[in-house]
């Protein structure tokens, strides 16, 4: 009896270690596509109402999930490339602009209003040529990674194109297994879809609106390269304590300080009324009671997510934090329960 309960006890060993080595295996054979596969499963679970219907109209499943995946590269894709063109070419047209500036009569301004001695020529001039640096092997590195990138492109739309089709049953059979309560699994499965609703309509969308209504204040006012600081008024919208104003009250300041009191004063107004004030109104109206997430949660995902998953880290990053501070809310109110 002893030496049939070892064996057990040993084969249950054994394949725990086997288990848990293949996984490792697993992850090592795939780690290059890990961030592939991230923004395939995120990608999947925002459009698979999107998948829904079609397969409700068309009542087939792969014509669903490939039409589905066209819509996706044409939402995605197609105005990424137009974005990227139109950004390149003010890019150029803004350093140019700037490498041209005369800030001699903006210096004297500063000196006149502030006391302060200050060369901006030169910090402005050693930036550009740090930042164009910066820009050439950016771009030396992007070329170069333009076999690769295509191939993580083409398994990122293959594996969301499965996603869809099978993610529901995956899915089932996933939660079924997780080793958790009934209660905690529809806590955190809760969790998740409220936390992606919240991150995906409360931040992107609102970033968004903030950045289009930007750009066309700069363009309004006559702030060169509109649709560049827009992107950059979009990027930094999502970020807590920071925001809009960051972008359009420099760019106000330097219209007045310049001499341009009219689109220096009306850009001012228009970003406190309209760009910033749009923050206010909309996200709680998008967000409503799904999910209330902690603005230091918010701001460390972001920025964590960011530098770990790149763009798509905006919604991965808040998402994994907010899903451990679940955790350990539930860990604490079964500790406390237990007691």
């Amino acid at each position: 009896m002893e030496d049939t309960l070892d064996v057990q006890r040993h084969s249950k060993y054994f394949f725990t270690l086997s288990f848990i080595a293949l996984i490792a295996l697993a992850i090592f054979l795939i780690k290059s596509f890990i961030i592939t596969l991230v923004y395939s499963f995120v990608l999947s679970y925002i459009f698979y109402p999107v998948y829904k219907k079609i397969a409700y109209i068309l009542r087939s499943k792969n014509l669903a999930a490939f039409f589905s995946v066209c819509i996706i590269v044409l939402l995605i894709i197609i105005p990424l490339i137009f974005t990227a063109n139109t950004l390149i070419s003010e890019s150029l047209q803004f350093f140019q602009q700037v490498k041209d500036i005369d800030l001699s009569t903006f210096d004297e301004k500063i000196r006149a209003y502030f006391n302060i001695n200050i060369e901006l020529d030169e910090y402005i001039k050693d930036g550009l040529n740090k930042f164009s640096l910066t820009v050439a092997k950016a771009t030396s590195d992007f070329l170069v990674s333009i076999p690769q990138r295509i191939l993580h492109f083409f398994v990122m739309l293959f594996t969301i194109f499965y996603m869809l089709k099978e993610g529901k049953a995956l899915f089932t059979k996933f939660n079924e297994h997780i080793p958790l309560k009934e209660s905690h699994r529809r806590d955190i499965i809760a969790k998740f879809s409220n936390m992606v609703y919240a991150s995906l309509y409360g931040l992107v969308v609102t970033a968004f609106i903030q950045g289009v209504l930007g750009a066309v204040g700069f363009w309004i006012f006559d702030v060169p390269s509109p649709i560049l600081w827009g992107l950059v008024t979009v990027i930094l919208a999502m970020i807590p304590f920071i925001g809009a104003w960051v972008v359009w009250l420099p760019a106000s300041l330097f219209k007045i300080f310049s001499g341009d009191l009219f689109n220096g004063i009306g850009l001012l107004i228009y970003g406190m009324l309209i760009v910033s004030t749009i923050d206010n109104i909309v996200r709680p109206k998008i967000i409503g009671s799904k999910a209330k997430i902690h603005p230091v949660v918010v701001l460390l995902g972001v920025l964590g997510g960011i530098q770990v998953f790149g763009l798509l880290g905006i919604i991965i990053g808040p998402l994994i934090l907010s899903i451990m501070e679940l955790f350990f809310d539930l860990y604490i109110g079964d500790k406390t329960n237990r007691v």
